[in-house]
């Protein structure tokens, strides 16, 4: 019976690092449905993922707080309806108290012209942080972006 248990805890525990982090894939998919609603709704949907107290960072890294402030910012951006930006997620954490959670991933803002061709203007990594609410969605605290470095000449 020993020799048994002794080779059933190892692959017991390796099935169950195999298995996804529920909380983790419940915050990919909210910030997936975050870059979904804000291509639809666009500052609307943008503005509908922060938490009342969020921030994100503007282009000197600068945090800007609150609905009124993002507003004010991204409220240009996103009039202009040829500018585009877009993002995928490639990560999450959550922590083990399960109230806090970070999403990494890969962003592109691009402006789509007349005749239909886009034109990317920037790329970059993101950094997001967010608390979960007590409805158990996800709500973002802060958002922040690095462009990537100009392809060397």
């Amino acid at each position: 019976m020993k020799l048994e248990v002794l080779l059933v805890v190892p692959l017991l525990a390796a099935a169950c690092r195999s298995i996804p982090d529920s909380r983790a894939e419940s915050l990919l998919a909210a910030d997936r449905a975050f870059a979904a609603d804000t291509e639809a709704r666009r500052l609307d949907g943008w503005l509908a993922a922060f938490d009342a107290h969020g921030s994100q960072v503007d282009e000197a890294f600068r945090p800007i707080t609150g609905r009124d402030a993002i507003t004010a910012h991204m409220g240009p951006f996103f009039a202009d309806l040829a500018n585009e930006l877009t993002w995928t997620p490639d990560d999450a954490r959550v922590s083990e108290g399960g109230k806090l959670g970070t999403t990494t991933g890969r962003w592109k803002l691009a402006r789509r012209e007349q005749d239909g061709r886009e034109t990317v203007l920037a790329t970059g990594r993101y950094f997001d942080v967010w608390r979960k609410q007590a409805d158990g969605s996800w709500k973002l605290l802060y958002d922040v972006g690095d462009e990537d470095a100009a392809p060397a000449r």
